[in-house]
């Protein structure tokens, strides 16, 4: 028997979270809403990790710079410093990546939902109500015809940007992510498309609350590079 994980999450996670959601308030919309947030609940402590490494890895540039600097001839010795530095500070340069992996299959698996069989025969039942407002998103199975929503995720992606990547040259090298999101999501379906400016949205603001509150408590005693 074969083992699909999207396929999984699809049938045993977000069709029935869909329908809970749905019984209690009957607007397929806000089932989405109230999916996304249970899951970003879900995903806050590692979102939380995630954003705290960033941070100290952040403050950790001008040592990182200097030991580039200094080895830069030595590329052994360089990395052994690095991973001193690292140690020392109880950061890790690739811990920010490893809640963006592990959140990804959601993802697919939302936009699995939207295309799928079944959501569609639920949206098509008689009475249902199959969007969000009768004027916004009407057929969460259709794309944004108002395409507030693709570029909602390109204004939402860019801030999130400006909140974290301070280096001028990374900032320049990720300046695209906006458009190509955009981009991405201006056809998509327009449940999907609700979910990932949710979601983005969501992020965002989580991204703020964790700044502001660990701003001092994540301040990392550096070490000097001699």
């Amino acid at each position: 028997m074969n083992f699909h994980p999207i396929d999984s999450l699809v049938q045993l996670l977000f069709l029935p979270l869909l329908t809970f959601f749905y019984s209690i308030f009957p607007n397929y919309g806000v089932a989405i809403l109230l999916v996304t947030l249970l899951i970003k609940i879900i995903f806050f402590p590692l979102n939380q990790k995630q954003f705290k490494s960033i941070k100290i890895s952040q403050k950790l540039q001008p040592e990182v710079k200097k030991i580039q600097e200094k080895y830069k001839d030595d590329p052994k010795t360089m990395q052994q410093e690095m991973m001193k530095l690292w140690k020392e500070n109880n950061a890790n340069p690739f811990a920010g990546c490893l809640p963006t992996l592990i959140q990804l299959p959601f993802f697919f698996a939302i936009f699995a939902t939207m295309k799928s069989p079944a959501f569609e025969t639920l949206l098509n039942t008689t009475g249902a109500n199959k969007g969000l407002l009768p004027f916004f998103l009407p057929n969460l199975a259709l794309h944004d015809n108002t395409f507030i929503l693709p570029i909602a995720i390109g204004v939402l992606t860019f801030w999130s940007q400006k909140l974290f990547i301070t280096d001028k040259k990374q900032a320049a090298m990720f300046m695209f992510m906006p458009f190509l999101m955009v981009f991405i999501s201006w056809k998509m379906p327009a449940g999907v498309v609700l979910y990932w400016a949710f979601s983005q949205l969501l992020t965002t603001l989580q991204q703020l609350y964790i700044m502001k509150k660990h701003d001092d408590s994540t301040e990392p005693q550096t070490i000097t590079v001699k």
